[in-house]
Order: C-alpha cells, then sequence, then structure tokens
C-alpha cells in the first residue's frame, strides 16, 4: 500500500461526531462489569524483555502487539493468546528514542497502528512523535513472520503547558482525536487531533483536564470511544462518556477503579478485539500476558 493510498483513506473517513454539548448528554456508556484478573501465558519471544505498550490486533481476533522500552530497535512484536510468536516488524526510517504506549484502531475501513515516541524523563522538551503504520497482516497458522513497514503518518507535537513525560496514548476514532496523558506532575490529560496527513510543523496538545492518579503509564480508548482506561503501576481507572459528550467532561468526573492483576512493572493496558475485556503485559522476561474477563465469561 502506497503512502499516497494511506493518506487517502484517512481523508475519506467521516468527518467526526466528537465535541457535542457535554452538558445533556444523548445517555451514559454501558457500564461494563470485570472478572478477577489473572495471568493467561508467557510470551515466548525472549526478545519481549521491557514490554511498554499493548494493542490487540483489528484485523485477526487473537494476535496481539506490543514493543520494548528505550533502547530496543523500532520493533512492532506480534504475539497470540497462547503467547506465540508471530513474529516481528520492523518500522522503517524513524527512530526510536523512547517508545512508551501504543494504540490499536480502525479508520477508513482499515486497520491501524500507533506508536508513540513520547518518553522524557528529565522534561527535556524532547519533540515526541507518533508514528502511524498499517497494520500487517499476520496468519497465525504460518510460521514466525519477519518483515517491514512504512509510515503513513509522522506526528510532531508540543504540550501547551510545557514539557511532559507522557507513557499513555489513546485514540477516539468516533472524534479523529489522539488522547494522551503525562506521567508524573499533575497528571494532565491532553487532545490531539488526528490529521489527515503528516503535518507541516508540529501540532498542539491542548490540556483538558486534570487527574487524581498515581504515575499514569498507559492508557486505551475502546473502539466505540465511550470509554478510555487508565494504567497505573497499581489499579486501572475508567472514565466513561455519553455519544457527543466531550472527553473533558468525562475526564472531569471522578474515575471507576477497575482492579488489575500484579505485575512487575505494568505500563501497558489494551481493550481487546470484543472492545470490552482488558489486556496488560508487564516489563520484565518471560513477559506476562494478563487478562481481566468481563464477568461471567468463561
Amino acid at each position: 500500500m502506497s503512502a499516497a493510498t494511506v493518506l487517502a483513506s484517512l481523508a475519506a473517513c467521516s468527518a467526526w461526531a466528537g465535541g457535542g454539548d457535554s452538558k445533556s448528554p444523548a445517555a451514559p456508556a454501558p457500564v461494563v462489569q470485570y472478572g478477577k484478573g489473572r495471568l493467561i501465558c508467557l510470551l515466548a519471544n525472549k526478545a519481549i524483555a521491557e514490554s511498554s505498550g499493548v494493542a490487540a490486533s483489528r484485523r485477526t481476533a487473537g494476535v496481539f502487539w506490543t514493543h520494548n522500552d528505550s533502547g530496543d530497535k523500532p520493533n512492532l512484536y506480534a504475539f497470540d493468546l497462547r503467547g506465540r510468536n508471530l513474529g516481528t516488524w520492523h518500522i522503517q526510517g524513524v527512530a526510536s528514542r523512547d517508545w512508551e504506549d501504543m494504540a490499536s484502531f480502525s479508520l477508513g475501513g482499515k486497520p491501524w497502528l500507533l506508536a508513540a515516541d513520547a518518553g522524557d524523563n528529565d522534561r527535556k522538551c524532547k519533540t515526541p512523535r507518533l508514528y502511524l503504520v498499517p497494520e500487517p497482516r499476520i496468519d497465525p497458522n504460518r510460521p514466525v513472520a519477519v518483515g517491514q513497514v512504512g509510515v503513513a503518518m509522522t506526528i510532531p507535537f508540543f504540550y501547551d503547558d510545557g514539557c511532559q513525560d507522557c507513557e499513555a496514548v489513546g485514540v477516539d476514532t468516533t472524534s479523529r482525536t489522539i488522547l494522551l496523558i503525562s506521567k508524573r506532575g499533575k497528571r494532565t490529560v491532553y487532545e490531539l487531533p488526528l490529521p489527515d496527513k503528516t503535518p507541516p510543523r508540529p501540532l498542539t496538545a491542548k490540556s483538558i483536564a486534570t487527574l487524581d492518579l498515581g504515575w499514569v503509564t498507559a492508557m486505551d480508548v475502546s473502539p466505540d470511544g465511550l470509554r478510555a482506561v487508565v494504567a497505573t503501576y497499581g489499579n486501572l481507572t475508567e472514565y466513561a462518556r455519553a455519544p457527543g459528550e466531550s472527553w473533558a467532561a468525562a475526564f472531569g468526573r471522578p474515575g471507576r477503579t477497575i482492579t488489575a492483576p500484579g505485575r512487575q512493572q505494568g505500563e501497558s493496558v489494551c481493550f481487546g478485539f470484543d472492545g470490552k475485556t482488558l489486556y496488560l503485559t508487564s516489563e520484565g522476561s518471560p513477559c506476562p500476558l494478563l487478562e481481566i474477563p468481563v464477568a461471567g465469561s468463561p
């Protein structure tokens, strides 16, 4: 797929529907009740030693993607619910300074992956960048694959209130919004528009809320755009909104705590293919894959 085709498909996506009247929401997002978290497997790929982001495939149920923290090459690793190594894809032509989170989503009828090179432990105003790539096609029944994938879009940006260390990113396709949360300090939530093509200059991530949480290490947005789950080194917190309600309103309310299973150093979370089940990894090798199932599921 050429870059022109990729960007054209993004531009053809329908106009965003978010930003509605936050004072009169249509209806609250449905509450999902969760069961007890559990370890479901250890990942076979020993190259995954510092899993710092995880995303469920939006192309193939049961397939997941992850990346390592700083120090690795710009690689994305695929695995399944049994922990099998499904392959490694190298993102061409980009740096891997401090990748801290990733997201998966469908837009324009195609599945995408977004990698966030947004870590800045010393808050030295290193320009954060987001890399958007088409999700590679995975066949879990074939041998381990090794490949390369080109970048469809690079999104450089700054924060409207100075340098930040960010380890949490999520994408809401219903409003074409990228959400980010700073790890320390005020734990500020930011909004960034998802553009149609690489912007000519860095965009500005605008602050919309602050959270009363511990260090924020990951985030994901449900495919329906109604729930955001935020991870710390301890438990998770879910923020829900009604269709058309702003994310500022959703994050302005106290979130709902979801008990997470213990992890050595939990820096990732994602919604599964069903948009409800939650999955987590942890730094350390072998890397664990943990699941927080919907209550009553087998």
